[in-house]
């Protein structure tokens, strides 16, 4: 009974080796590994819900926040490849030349986490972990603190939609103010003018006295960040 024992763990043993879970002809052993994996993980969490929890823009995606966690790990995965053999390092350059990202990436912060994950996991698949303790951590707390830092001024779109006769009046009232216009359409005798106001109240009724003019058919204040087509 103890001989069939011992033959099948060799013979385990072996098939192992074949798959290639024998971590003698590499610099990385398979504890190292699994220890890199964890970590990549954690860090992934972390970058996930800092993204979720502090996002500013116009609309959230779920989906791309997933793909800069998964970043973090296919990142640190790739590092360790690299750095644990040679022949497997070149292979994967030449693997990974043939990658062609397509997707515009139009807001910077959105950008900014990318690197964010990229460099997390070339910390990690290198085994830097007080790079990654330290870094991270200080990234994330400068990230929620400018992320909740605010303007005096809060930037909002004025839409206003009126006839020819209360022209004169609608321009007369958003004379009081600042303004930058930004679209003029007039068609059929109506015109829709779209300016940018700066308010410094969270819930403004600035519209009110647009509406109460008379020849004025619509009035519409919305929020402004500046993330949306102009």
């Amino acid at each position: 009974m103890l001989t069939k024992n011992i033959a099948f763990a060799v013979s385990i043993s072996e098939f192992l080796k074949k798959i290639g879970f024998d971590d003698s002809n590499y610099s990385i052993s398979i504890p190292q590994f699994a220890v890199s994996m964890i970590v990549a993980i954690l860090v992934a969490v972390l970058i996930y819900f800092v993204y979720k929890h502090c996002f500013r823009g116009v609309i959230y995606r779920s989906s791309f926040n997933v793909t800069i966690a998964l970043m973090v790990i296919i990142t640190a995965m790739i590092v360790a490849t690299i750095s644990s053999n040679v022949t497997l390092s070149l292979g994967m350059v030449g693997a990974l030349s043939i990658v062609r990202f397509r997707t515009a990436i139009k807001d910077p912060v959105d950008l900014m986490f990318l690197f964010w994950a990229v460099a997390a996991g070339i910390a990690i698949g290198a085994e830097i972990y007080y790079i990654v303790l330290v870094g991270n951590v200080i990234i994330a707390l400068a990230f929620i603190i400018f992320s909740r830092l605010k303007t005096k001024k809060l930037l909002y779109l004025l839409v206003v939609t009126y006839d020819e006769k209360a022209e004169k009046a609608v321009l007369d009232l958003l004379s009081g103010s600042k303004y930058l216009l930004r679209s003029k359409l007039t068609k059929n005798g109506v015109t829709e003018l779209t300016v940018e106001l700066a308010l410094k109240t969270t819930s403004p009724s600035v519209s009110e006295p647009f509406a109460k003019i008379e020849g004025v058919t619509g009035v519409s204040l919305v929020a402004y960040n500046c993330d949306f087509a102009q």
